[in-house]
């Protein structure tokens, strides 16, 4: 609260004439914590589209026009080949692509591999130009 003094003679000190800006301080705190707190975080997207009915999608992959694309537990391979590193697969998907430009990608994953390793990928493969990938599934069986 601001307060002023009535003597007159009191000495004048210049302190005494602002206001108090504690409780202003601490409403800009709460305000600024309030407002870090309930932030939302921007999240990454990549749209997918499913199929209607999974058994009905289902289909061999016996074609040999196609690329063989595995991200393993340990690492990926492309046909067979084996790559520890994401940016040596990069660069032989790259090669494969500019070999073979109307090959498919058939992508298969380890059960234990995360979801965001595998959806990097297929990130990946969207930036070359690659629209189309076709995901390896294990049938389901009916009991």
């Amino acid at each position: 609260m601001i307060q002023l003094s009535s003597d007159p003679l009191e000495g004048h000190d210049d302190a005494s004439l602002y206001p108090d800006l504690t409780t202003l301080l601490d409403i800009l705190f709460i305000l600024l914590v309030f407002f870090i707190l309930t932030a939302g975080v921007a999240y990454r997207s990549l749209d997918l589209t499913l199929p209607t009915a999974v058994s009905d999608e289902l289909s061999s992959s016996e074609t040999m026009n196609q690329f063989m694309l595995e991200i393993r537990a340990e690492g990926y391979a492309l046909d067979g080949k084996y790559f520890a590193a994401l940016d040596a697969l990069k660069f032989a998907i790259k090669k494969a692509v500019t070999e073979q430009p109307n090959y498919k990608f058939v992508v298969a994953g380890d059960k234990s591999v995360s979801l965001e390793r595998f959806l990097g990928l297929l990130t990946y493969l969207q930036s070359r130009g690659i629209e189309t990938a076709n995901i390896l599934m294990k049938k389901e069986s009916s009991s």
